[in-house]
């Protein structure tokens, strides 16, 4: 038996229903906690079932469990908690539902906050946990991202949306007190609680780890009480709550709080309902509204404009009574904008659905104007994908869906279509959409397009062979299906919608050998393909070829390679007219290596040149040789190879023989500290020692600038020969005059789609060392340049290969994802003005000699990061420091002026680091380190 003192420290009551099966798991999370000295008090709320039993041996199991049954069932959670908060003996309480569990540190953790701070209460971060799928996420992040002491809710208005009591340890003292107590016979009794507990406290904890598991029951009929949002009285109590929540801001004192309460009504409680609607039928719909309609008719309208677009649509829809309307424009609530079927167009407005609204509220809330719908270029096109039909027979799936295009940007276009399921967009379907095969589809899927409605409307039909359709063994979890849209490079996907009133059943199966396709009306629809019965087993000599096939990739290790490289450099000679090139280590045709390479084609050599490459070879030329990356191949080309070419650093394992020759060109001049300057390589004995032997097989270096000779070459150990050339990769934008680089630019801003008449800033800032692929290069904010710059600009998006970028919806009018892009010099010669931070696209775009202008909001952090810089970017850069939007705008609607006011030091900028960039480095390169060029023909002339 456990011993405890006379008085606990806590009591942790555990209210419960009809839920005996459930009620141990909870109870025993409490006696499980690191905090011994607490006592658990079982509050039976009149149950019907074997609640007493259970409770009266948890009880008997150990003295800190206390039972209390209430007489009449009280049909809500306040009176249990009531009862439960008058039997604790305890300094502190906490509340826990019987189908849920407290993590086994929240007490003590919890208690020790509170003792150190003296606060009213401390609350925690809440995992929720899908029962069904294991699944686990917090609940409103966001809010409990630190520990901080607050003092009054006024200084953090927006923990108003923590309404739940359970996540809590309440001084007992302060609830009697205030007289703070759950109202009875409601539910979402936590609502009003919590707010009448902020109202009163002065100060409390709020802390980042879980402190509550809130588990999500597999089984319907165990669901919770708030979790049963299909009941029309669910939807009544909680208005009701709303309510008596306003009257707590009255009596406190607190209405000046009303506005953020109003908010987190919308964006939570009313949030909850309307995210259903896709769901609901249409009688549904209209109870629905007739109960929330008037109760958001007395909300504040600030409130109200602070709501998201989608929700303010979605309440007007049903304050008109255009409840169908409302659940299709309910499927935004879940993610991406979602378009509506169709627009209206008056007095230069756009509005929702076919009519214009009657009412000046109603034009208010329901104008999309600001959507942009038809300036959105294809990839960020805001198309609306529904399925309307869904047949099996036999080995076939077939499925139906029509595309909305209300901004007609796919008018004109000869559009491909691909169906795509699940996070790594496998494609299911991928013929060209106009095609209509004349009979059984080939292969496993087929596409059909028709358009009954032009413009605005496009139908697709998809044929889905099952014998044919190749899958994974393993089951695959449900997928979300999109419809990629794609023309000349470009492609657009969106999700395909569903709902549950289409005209076949939610999910069915479908069998053919070894798999089984699901569908499941949902939003959006899902797929859920898997294998079925044992795998049947293939016969010796197929396992054998299999295996035989896959034998190169599974021996392909660093070590293997490098042991076959040494093999064959001893078996074979060099041959002289042979050279490797690589940019980007493999993944791209670009850099300066693409630069002497077409200096070396022009000049027709003979040296015969393989590029390597890492699986995507779109980009290279069609007549270019190429070789996989990291192959037994790519070992025994650079083992016979006379030269090597390369950007970055080839593979470690390849020593180079003496008779090859390394130009090793680099790819961009030096602002952060490089090679063994950089402390984090000086940290790692063993990998400073590889990187230098790696340097060691460089025999030429190729610099831009007499800096770049000391802050790369000399910082990385290089000793030996000197390559003061240029960039190649520069010789493009030095001519950035000649017609052959007008046309790159005038292809380039096709390619994009930008408007005839807007400039165009390229937007280009460098990685984050320590949160890389996190998107915190991107700092600039997309929506506030959208309100500010107007339409006279488009902004392309390089983000660093080590970072990420999605177009925020429906931002596509004014912002392009230029990321993937496969030649950033294209881009330069495109653009207008540069925006960068620290990135070495400053040095290249300045033999443009356009504007540059420098979002650097966290310099002072980034040149004190443990990197290091090289030289000072605020004394010398060749245009402003600007550190916040309202600063970057001015300056571009001011160019003139600041290109004007830097002129001398981007001079003097141009002079330091693009002095021998002249347009001529790539040839000046090929004379140097390739003399077979300088004796032919073409370089004679």
């Amino acid at each position: 038996m456990t011993q405890r003192s006379t008085v606990p420290d806590v009591s942790v009551v555990v209210i419960t229903y009809d839920d005996a099966p459930r009620l141990p798991r909870a109870v025993r999370s409490v006696l499980s906690q690191t905090l011994k000295n607490l006592e658990v008090i079982i509050v039976d709320d009149c149950s019907g079932d074997d609640t007493p039993a259970v409770a009266a041996a948890l009880a008997r199991e150990d003295p800190r469990v206390r039972y209390v049954r209430l007489p009449v069932n009280s049909g809500g959670c306040g009176a249990p908690r009531n009862a439960g908060t008058d039997a604790a003996a305890a300094p502190y309480v906490m509340f826990l539902d019987s189908d849920d569990e407290l993590p086994r540190h929240a007490c003590k953790s919890l208690l020790l906050e509170a003792e150190a701070t003296g606060a009213d209460f401390v609350m925690g971060t809440v995992e929720r946990v899908d029962e069904a799928t294991g699944t686990t996420t917090l609940w409103y992040p966001q809010l409990f991202a630190e520990r901080r002491v607050v003092h009054g809710v006024r200084a953090e208005p927006e923990l108003l949306f923590n309404c739940l009591a359970t996540n809590k340890l309440y001084r007992r003292a302060f609830l009697e007190a205030t007289g703070i107590r759950f109202p009875t016979g409601i539910h979402h009794e936590d609502i009003v609680w919590s707010t009448e507990l902020f109202c009163h406290s002065k100060l409390f904890v709020v802390v980042p780890w879980p402190v509550y598991r809130w588990l999500l029951a597999a089984a319907p009929a165990t669901t919770s009480i708030s979790s049963r949002r299909h009941e029309l009285e669910n939807v009544r109590q909680r208005v009701t709550a709303a309510e008596l929540t306003d009257r707590v801001l009255a009596v406190t004192g607190s209405l000046d709080l009303k506005e953020d309460k109003d908010f987190r009504f919308l964006s939570h409680d009313l949030r909850l309902y309307l995210g259903d609607l896709p769901r609901r039928d249409p009688e549904w719909i209209a109870a629905f509204a007739g109960i929330v309609v008037p109760y958001v008719d007395t909300l504040e309208p600030a409130a109200v404009r602070r709501a998201s677009r989608a929700e303010r649509v979605c309440v007007q829809l049903l304050r008109e009574g255009r409840h169908e309307e409302a659940a299709v424009a309910a499927v935004e609530l879940g993610g991406r904008q979602i378009p509506p079927r169709t627009v209206t167009g008056h007095g230069g407005r756009v509005f929702w659905g076919e009519t214009v609204p009657a009412t000046e509220r109603g034009r208010e809330e329901l104008d999309v104007t600001e959507s942009h719908l038809g300036e959105q270029p294809l990839a960020s096109a805001l198309l609306r994908h529904e399925l309307t039909g869904l047949e099996a027979s036999g080995d076939r799936v077939r499925l139906r869906l029509r595309t909305y295009d209300p901004g007609r940007v796919l008018d004109g276009r000869a559009l491909t279509a691909r169906l795509r399921i699940g996070g790594r967009k496998r494609t299911i379907a991928a013929l060209p959409a106009e095609s209509v095969p004349a009979g059984p589809p080939g292969g496993s899927v087929s596409v059909v397009s028709t358009e009954p409605v032009p413009g605005r409307v496009r139908e697709w039909e998809v044929v889905i062979d099952l014998s044919a359709l190749d899958w994974p063994e393993e089951a695959v979890k449900a997928q979300s299906v999109e419809l990629s849209l794609g023309e000349g490079g470009r492609s657009c996907s969106r999700p395909v919608l569903a709902f549950p009133d289409l005209s076949f059943t939610s999910t069915g199966a479908l069998s053919a050998g070894r798999l089984v396709l699901e569908a499941s009306a949902d939003v959006p629809f899902r797929l859920t393909a898997r294998r079925i019965g044992p795998v049947p087993r293939r016969g010796r000599l197929a396992r054998a070829a299999e295996l035989w096939r896959d034998l190169p990739r599974r021996l392909a290790t660093p070590r293997n390679l490098g042991r076959f490289y040494r093999l064959a450099a001893a078996l074979t000679p060099v041959d002289r007219r042979l050279a490797v090139f690589e940019s980007a280590e493999g993944g791209a045709y670009t850099g300066n290596p693409r630069y002497v390479y077409e200096e070396l084609r022009r000049r027709g050599t003979g040296i015969k040149v393989v590029w390597s490459h890492t699986g995507d070879t779109a980009d290279f030329p069609r007549d270019a040789v190429l070789v996989r990356r990291n192959t037994f191949r790519y070992a025994w080309l650079l083992a016979r190879a006379r030269y090597w070419v390369d950007s970055h650093n080839l593979p470690y394992c390849y020593r180079k023989r003496r008779a090859t020759r390394y130009l090793q060109t680099w790819h961009g001049q030096v602002f952060k500290k490089m090679g063994l300057d950089d402390p984090r390589l000086r940290a790692q004995p063993a990998m400073a020692r590889r990187y230098a032997e790696a340097v060691a097989r460089w025999d030429v270096l190729l610099t831009p600038s007499p800096d770049f000779r000391r802050d790369f070459g000399d910082a990385s150990g290089f000793t030996g020969e000197t390559l003061h050339a240029g960039y190649p990769r520069t010789d493009v934008l030095v001519r950035h005059d000649e017609p052959e680089q007008r046309e790159r630019a005038r292809r380039t801003r096709e390619f994009f789609e930008v408007p005839e008449g807007r400039r165009v800033i390229l937007y280009a800032p460098t990685y984050r060392d320590e949160r890389r692929f996190s998107g915190e290069s991107i700092r600039l904010d997309p929506q506030v340049l959208a309100a500010e710059l107007g339409r006279d600009w488009v902004i392309l998006v390089r983000a660093h290969p080590f970072d990420r970028f999605t177009v925020p919806d429906p931002l596509g009018h004014l912002v392009r994802d230029a990321s993937s892009y496969p030649e950033v010099n294209d881009l330069m010669l495109a653009s207008d003005v540069l925006v960068t931070d620290y990135s070495s696209i400053m040095f290249d775009y300045a033999c443009l000699g356009r504007p540059i202008l420098y979002y650097a909001d966290d310099y002072e952090h980034y040149a004190a990061d443990r990197r290091g810089v090289c030289f000072d970017l605020e004394r010398l850069a060749p245009g402003p420091l600007l550190r916040n939007p309202g600063e970057l705008v001015a300056a571009l609607n001011r160019l003139d002026t600041v290109t004007e006011r830097y002129g001398e030091r981007y001079a003097d900028f141009r002079a330091r680091w693009c002095a021998l960039d002249d347009g001529r480095a790539a040839r000046a390169v090929v004379d140097a380190f390739f003399p077979e060029s300088t004796r032919s023909p073409e370089a004679a002339r």
